[in-house]
């Protein structure tokens, strides 16, 4: 396979993949924040970090893809692909890693927050 599509390829993998790890988080996640806010809306702003860490998630994906897809020109050796990918697979494992402690952490922490508003801060 040629270099560059390697490169293309590795960074449909991170857009796609970091966005899954997105709607992961946030179909995780916002239904706590639903159900929190339903019974204390003033928490709403509090807890709305949660969500806006795994909308995170998708743009650190799509930054990533945006650089390898930058780098489509320079990029004419198998090495240099190698690389894009290697880039693109780590951008892609953390983004699964840090969806699965925010689905872990953020409904628990709604929770805590909506039982005693004060433990927030230290639990955030």
């Amino acid at each position: 396979m040629e270099p560059s599509m390697i490169a293309v390829f590795a960074a449909a993998i991170c857009i796609i993949v970091c966005a899954g790890a997105a709607l992961y988080s946030i179909k995780t996640c916002a239904p706590a924040l639903a159900s929190v806010t339903s019974e204390k809306p003033e928490l709403g702003s509090k807890l709305l970090i949660t969500i806006i860490l795994g909308e995170a998630l998708a743009i650190y994906g799509l930054l990533i893809a945006f650089m390898i897809i930058a780098r489509i020109p320079d990029i004419v050796t198998e090495d240099q692909a190698i690389q894009a990918m290697l880039a693109s697979i780590t951008m892609c494992s953390t983004a699964i890693i840090a969806s699965l402690g925010i689905s872990y952490c953020g409904p628990a922490m709604m929770s805590a927050a909506a039982e005693k508003p004060e433990s927030f801060t230290t639990n955030i």
